[in-house]
């Protein structure tokens, strides 16, 4: 198959590439070994804590479970694969069928981690998106999703049986004891393919948290492509209002245009959450995915936290984008330290399409020219 992510479960794939690996056409008896299996692996899992961050505190161990938690995840994998390709002929849904096999493993579930509290043991969601489905798993605090479709050839040769094309989770890339995941069907373009978008939110044990939004597309033909077609990370705080920066647009998943709200951390937060906020708006009308929009909350201060960032990292081009001349640009690379910290900010209009920013040690003018905020000039105490 021809993937394009790097989170894509490999060691699965090689799995099921193998001529005859999701061929049998299992009795229902005969998923006694995956489950047992299962048991064994929830087994293991039952000498944590049921939450990383919860008690008892202070155990190290317990944030160390995710090998674990992907053998219990590419189980449940090798269960919902067995059944969907035992009744390809058969009464019932695709749906029907995975949602059989899972519940099966939920009460395993409930039987092994009984002390754990309900919400974290095993549990699943189904997406159910014709040709494909796809499959919200979690245990403990972590969640995650597989995608299960039946390509049209497998090694150049028909094929009309299920394949797992893998689980795909955040945790993998942000190494994080707590990863929650809502999954959301999206509108088909004129191929029809299926694709739907996974919104993330992961996070250690106190403090704020990142999110991720990446949409994806499976198209069934040859042999079959999971394609990531939106990817966009962002933060989140403590608490989302920060004073003079309201946060901006709502989540919308329905209809030809979506928009993907986010903030993020940058050299102008006064304390542990993001002050800078957007929406990013895309056009999934048509088979090509299209860019239309970004809006901030504050467009007026947000040249301000770009130069500063750039000029960090002594990118003069890329600071010479958000300054009205050159000299700003490169007296900004030159005396801005490598760690900035806004501390209190204070914004004064100074005249039409004009505000000084003043922070802790810095002063900071900008200006509105032909509809852009820019810097016009700064000076460091």
């Amino acid at each position: 198959m021809s993937f394009r992510s790097t989170r894509i479960n490999v060691l699965a794939l090689l799995t099921l590439a193998i001529p005859g690996a999701v061929r049998c056409r299992c009795a229902r008896g005969q998923q006694a070994g995956p489950l047992r299996e299962s048991r064994q692996i929830l087994q293991k899992l039952a000498d944590f804590s049921p939450d990383p961050c919860g008690p008892p505190y202070g155990r190290e161990n317990d944030w160390h479970s995710a090998y674990a938690e992907s053998l219990l995840f590419q189980k449940a994998e090798h269960i919902v694969t067995e059944e969907l390709n035992s009744h390809t002929a058969g009464p019932g849904s695709p749906r029907e069928h995975a949602e059989q096999a899972l519940r099966r493993l939920e009460r395993v579930s409930a039987d092994v981690n009984a002390s754990w509290p309900e919400m974290n043991r095993f549990h699943f969601e189904v997406l159910d998106l014709p040709p494909a489905l796809i499959i919200k798993m979690s245990v403990r605090a972590d969640d995650t999703f597989s995608v299960f479709g039946i390509p049209a050839e497998v090694s150049g040769k028909p094929n009309r049986y299920w394949h797992s094309i893998g689980w795909v989770g955040e945790s993998d890339e942000h190494n994080v004891p707590q990863t929650r995941l809502d999954l959301y069907p999206l509108h088909r373009g004129p191929s029809g393919n299926a694709r739907f978008l996974a919104s993330f939110s992961f996070s250690g044990c106190a403090g704020s948290f990142g999110v991720g939004y990446d949409a994806w597309e499976w198209d069934p033909k040859g042999d079959g492509n999971l394609e990531k077609i939106i990817k966009q990370a962002g933060a989140s705080g403590l608490s989302d209002k920060v004073e003079g920066f309201p946060q901006i647009g709502k989540l919308q998943t329905e209809g030809a245009a979506i928009t993907l709200p986010y903030c993020w951390f940058s050299p102008i937060d006064t304390w542990d959450n993001p002050s800078l906020c957007a929406v990013d708006t895309y056009d999934i009308s048509g088979d090509q995915i299209k860019f239309r929009t970004r809006e901030y909350n504050r467009p007026d201060v947000l040249p301000i936290a770009k130069a500063i960032e750039y000029a960090e990292q002594r990118d003069y081009p890329a600071v010479l984008a958000y300054c009205a001349s050159e000299d700003v640009a490169r007296r900004l690379v030159r005396d801005t330290g490598p760690y900035f910290f806004a501390g209190d900010l204070k914004v004064t209009p100074t005249g039409e399409g004009k505000e000084r920013v003043e922070m802790e040690s810095t002063r900071v003018d900008v200006e509105k020219r032909a509809g852009r905020w820019l810097v016009v000039a700064f000076s460091f105490e």
